[in-house]
């Protein structure tokens, strides 16, 4: 029974030798080992009068790094700003009314016929200055004045009387004159009208009235 037990142990332990179909290393006898065979320490068997290689060093090379190159960005271009001046705005001021006062009235006969008539003519005449319109009759006294006015404001509508110092476009102070508000706008249009109504030239021409103007251009004659 003993020797069943050895020569099953004997069997397991070549089984543990086999692994993965790969024998188990037989350990060389002393006299394998004397003979240049291969050791268990060593593992390698390098035999007599084998020659000896000597790996040779690799030639070191060397590696010259080049630096970056440095690129340097242009600065930009500065940019011009032209400013628009900003529009001017002119804030027109308050209307200022001058109010020119009339120069002052001179009546050759104070408190005459003519110098009533005058007063009483006032404001027509004043609505006639600046346009041109026909004068009637001059005359230095109130009763001739006076004569020359009543049969031309009994024909005619609007007939009117000034005293020549009133105003500037008279070349000389101290006349009655006789006058009518049909208002033109030039000269010839005025001296028209005379024509068209008969008047000898002496008795119509074209007159414009005026408290700041003249007299030299302001009378215009017919031929």
């Amino acid at each position: 029974m003993l020797t069943s037990i050895a020569i099953a142990v004997t069997a397991l332990s070549g089984c543990g030798q086999q692994i993965a179909g790969t024998s188990a290393p037989v350990v060389p006898s002393s006299e394998a080992r004397s003979a240049g065979a291969p050791t268990a320490d060593t593992g390698t068997q390098r035999p007599e009068g084998a020659e000896t290689v000597s790996a040779t060093p690799q030639a070191t090379r060397t590696v010259t790094s080049t630096p970056p190159a440095t690129v340097t960005a242009a600065p930009p271009q500065p940019e011009t700003v032209t400013q628009t001046p900003p529009p001017v705005v002119v804030v027109p001021g308050p209307r200022v009314t001058v109010t020119q006062a009339p120069s002052t009235v001179y009546y050759p006969d104070s408190g005459s016929a003519a110098d009533t008539q005058v007063a009483a003519d006032w404001p027509r005449a004043e609505s006639m200055v600046g346009w041109w319109i026909p004068q009637l009759s001059s005359n230095t006294d109130s009763a001739s004045a006076m004569a020359k006015f009543r049969p031309l404001s009994a024909r005619y509508s609007g007939v009117f009387m000034v005293a020549s110092a009133d105003f500037t476009s008279f070349r000389n102070a101290g006349y009655y004159v006789t006058m009518i508000s049909v208002p033109f706008t030039s000269a010839p249009e005025a001296n028209a009208w005379c024509d068209s109504q008969g008047f000898a030239a002496d008795d119509c021409l074209a007159k414009q009235l005026s408290h700041t103007e003249g007299p030299d251009g302001m009378t215009v004659e017919r031929g």
